[in-house]
């Protein structure tokens, strides 16, 4: 469940607010401690099932089960008048975003708690609201309200994250193109005027101008303009109203040199309607990974890039079979598209997992769709 802070019972309400006690008549309601061991036991138990991100690892298991602990104290001091608790101020929203737990996990979770949080709290009616004649309401209500007011600042806290990353993303981008105008397009101008000078001086004193070299200029210049233009595409980076597969077929078609065979093969997507922002971003980690291959891949001869849309999943591999690289040598502080396209597919949701060895590059994109297939 998306909550803030960690819930931890050692900070909380404790267990003395009332309710039957061991020597109770039968009848009397369950004990605050016998409910909460009763609700976190089933919850923690169908989260596993249902969403075993969040219960990954005992930190994980131990956060939720404070923040389920944290959720029935909160609605017990509401119902009894109490001040509420005030829990441990960990921002659970920020901590899940970076252990790219997806806020679906956290939804699904918040839903099966006041499932299974319900029936028990209603057996404890007669303790909680005694004399309401419409307790099972009041308590449902209670339950709900403590369970959003929890769930609203940790999904505000997780978006500050992705929006962070885009735009660390979004700025490490505008680096790399201010270091490609320098390195590349910058020098290529500069030989070229080079070439140029030469020539006019060449001219100036009546010696004859030398073919090779002014071809040699020529060339230069179209390197220099045809980076120009590679920038320029890569900073347009908009699909439009084009498919994500005809998107990346034109930057095939623009970038790839002659010598490489690329091939893209498409499957699926002209059978649902993309958001507009899930193209986008999609098409920006594939071309990255492409860029990639095409810069880094050396002895490559071969490029594939597949796209699949199938059961609410969009799938998107790039392959080379380059000399490829160990990803344990990679300084990531420095490397800006890997971290770039990692953190753009968390953004959707989804992962983009490497797979570099001698043989070759590849990277699998997943990212889970919302639309449904037509």
């Amino acid at each position: 469940m998306t909550t803030a802070g960690d819930g931890s019972s050692d900070v909380l309400l404790g267990d003395a607010h009332g309710g039957a006690a061991e020597g109770d008549p039968p009848g009397s309601p369950p004990t605050d401690a016998a409910v909460d061991d009763e609700v976190v036991a089933a919850f923690l138990a169908e989260v596993a099932v249902v969403s075993p991100r969040l219960v990954a690892d005992q930190a994980h298991r131990t956060m939720l089960a404070g923040r389920a602990v944290a959720v029935l104290h909160a609605t017990r001091a509401r119902l009894r008048g109490l001040p509420p608790p005030v829990p441990r101020q960990v921002d659970v929203g920020a901590t899940r975003a970076r252990a790219d737990v997806p806020p679906a996990d956290s939804l699904r979770a918040a839903s099966l708690l006041f499932r299974h949080a319900l029936t028990p709290l209603l057996a404890q009616a007669r303790d909680l609201v005694p004399g309401d004649p419409a307790a099972a309401e009041s308590i449902a209500v209670a339950l709900h309200e403590v369970i959003d007011e929890l769930v609203v600042p940790a999904a505000i806290s997780y978006v500050d994250v992705l929006l962070s990353r885009v735009s660390d993303a979004n700025r490490d981008e505008r680096r790399r193109v201010a270091r490609d105008l320098h390195d590349h397009t910058s020098h290529g101008i500069g030989a070229a005027m080079q070439g140029l000078d030469l020539a006019l001086h060449l001219l100036e004193t009546g010696q004859p101008l030398d073919p090779t070299r002014l071809r040699a200029t020529r060339q230069l210049l179209l390197e220099t303009l045809n980076d120009v233009r590679s920038l320029a595409t890569r900073l347009r980076d908009m699909v439009g109203v084009r498919t994500l597969a005809q998107a990346l077929q034109e930057y095939l078609d623009f970038t790839v040199p002659i010598g490489l065979a690329a091939t893209l093969t498409e499957e699926g997507e002209e059978a649902v309607v993309l958001p507009s922002h899930v193209k986008e971003e999609c098409y920006l980690i594939v071309r990255e990974a492409i860029r990639n291959s095409l810069v880094h891949a050396r002895g490559a001869t071969r490029l594939t890039v597949t796209l699949r849309v199938a059961e609410a999943l969009l799938t998107a591999v790039v392959e080379d079979d380059g000399a490829g690289f160990d990803p344990a040598t990679v300084d990531t502080t420095r490397t800006v598209g890997l971290a770039s396209l990692r953190e753009r597919a968390q953004g959707l949701g989804g992962v983009a997992a490497i797979d570099a060895g001698p043989g070759g590059v590849r990277l699998t994109l997943t990212v889970p769709l919302t639309v449904a297939l037509s």
